[in-house]
């Protein structure tokens, strides 16, 4: 037993260290570590059977345990990048104005202070909802059941709410200027031209996801290979990192002290962002970006601190929720979730206490959060002090670059023809002026299709 705990710890480092790797390198998702880990997971299993005389199923738990630790620790890792490059993933595209707008007045470290405090404010609601939502999904309450019968109209409640929650004002009359050239200016009308362009995103992002995901994208190099990583890096990364260098930003000097969060902010964003980020664990094809835009409606603190707070416990929650609903409603809801389903026996929890396997993976995902934690308020506090002196517009270029090489590795050339015209759609929300988190529909769109 000691044994086996020593190696439980080596392997929840190995995967808080390969978050850390995950959550600062842009376009580089955890679902790519989880694919080959479970790649190499019969190799894993025998050495570790010949070394230590494990049985094979306690070596592969170990290896689902390590893919949890990474991806916890990477909700807390990937809000580095989103603030100081301007590059988040889905999850935390959303964060990208209010990081921004922190990152422009100096306060980029304290951004990342207030995002890792909401994330572990996130695993502290996590546990304490845990045994609730056991009862609640499952037996004497059964309501995982009644959801699947209305699943369908649940998901298309949520874009509903999403999509008129849009509060863009878009020009759209025709005027003649002073100097006669014809320009467009806001009118009655322009919250509704607003909420048609983000129907618009919606839709065209669904008709993309619903197109890529009948592709059959292969490395040229026999890497495990998904045609997300290309469409989600041109959505949400390239996309992004293009509309910054358009801008001509530039990082001005950092303030690298603690910031003061009242117990009281802390406690409603990780409430609102935990409980949020919990019910959107157990629904397919919903992300943390969709489910922070749900939670914003009914928060009235609209502050960039809060809204960062707020995302980032729902981003974490989200990650925690998908370990747990793999063993209460037997569904993987991620690409992390769907490799541990593979590599262990999922047996449904239907009594008081936790599985064998998922009390391992809840001690994993535990300590990946408070690892990750620690590490990024260290990175942070580095980083704000390096970004100031690296120039930003040559950095970008250099991110899509690799970016680019990335998803030829792993996708081949038609993964860079994903990659060139998702980017394409994803300059679309910054260009018009809506939100970004529209273009979850190329998740979203599929995954209705499918229960429709």
């Amino acid at each position: 037993m000691i044994e086996l705990f020593v190696l439980l710890v080596v392997f929840i480092i190995l995967g808080t260290l390969l978050g850390v790797f995950t959550g600062l390198t842009p376009g580089i998702h955890v679902n790519n570590v989880a694919i080959v880990m479970l790649s190499i997971s019969p190799f894993l299993a025998r050495l570790l059977s010949d070394i230590s005389g494990l049985e094979c199923w306690t070596a592969l738990l170990l290896v689902s345990a390590a893919i949890v630790a990474t991806s916890m620790a990477h909700t807390f890792l990937d809000f580095i990048p989103s603030t100081f490059l301007g590059a988040p993933e889905p999850e935390t595209a959303l964060s990208v104005l209010p990081a921004h707008g922190m990152l422009m007045k100096g306060e980029g470290y304290q951004a990342v202070y207030i995002s890792a405090v909401g994330s572990f404010g996130a695993i502290v609601v996590g546990f304490i909802l845990l045994v609730p939502y056991r009862f609640l999904v499952n037996e004497p309450l059964n309501g995982y059941d009644v959801l699947k019968e209305y699943m369908v109209w649940v998901l298309l409640a949520v874009v509903l709410l999403v999509l008129v929650s849009e509060t863009a004002r878009l020009p759209y009359k025709p005027v003649r200027g002073a100097d006669g050239h014809w320009q467009m200016e806001k009118g009655p009308l322009s919250r509704v031209v607003g909420v048609a362009a983000a129907s618009f995103l919606f839709l065209l992002s669904g008709a993309l996801g619903t197109a890529v995901f009948d592709l059959d994208v292969s490395s040229p190099f026999g890497l495990p290979s998904s045609v997300l990583f290309p469409t989600l890096s041109g959505l949400f990364g390239t996309s992004t990192l293009l509309e910054s260098i358009r801008g001509g930003a530039k990082v001005p000097p950092q303030r690298a002290e603690d910031p003061d969060i009242s117990a009281k902010d802390v406690v409603a964003g990780a409430s609102i962002g935990g409980t949020a980020g919990s019910v959107v664990g157990f629904l397919p094809g919903m992300s943390g970006g969709v489910a922070t835009v749900v939670a914003m409606i009914f928060r009235k603190d609209n502050s960039p601190g809060s809204v960062i707070l707020t995302l980032s416990a729902i981003n974490t929650a989200n990650s925690f929720f998908v370990v747990a609903a793999l063993f209460l409603i037997l569904r993987p809801r991620s690409g992390a979730a769907i490799v541990v389903d593979e590599l262990i026996q999922v047996t449904e929890w239907n009594a008081i206490m936790p599985p064998f396997a998922l009390s391992v993976l809840l001690i994993s995902a535990l300590a990946g959060s408070c690892l990750g934690f620690f590490l990024t308020l260290y990175l942070g506090k580095s980083l704000s002090n390096l970004m100031p002196r690296i120039p930003y517009g040559p950095l970008a270029i250099g991110i899509i670059v690799f970016i680019t090489i990335m998803v030829l590795i792993f996708t081949g050339p038609m993964g860079l023809l994903v990659l060139f015209v998702s980017t394409g759609i994803g300059l679309i929300a910054p260009f018009v002026g809506i939100r970004r988190s529209h273009a979850m529909g190329v998740l979203i769109v599929p995954v209705i299709a499918m229960f429709w």
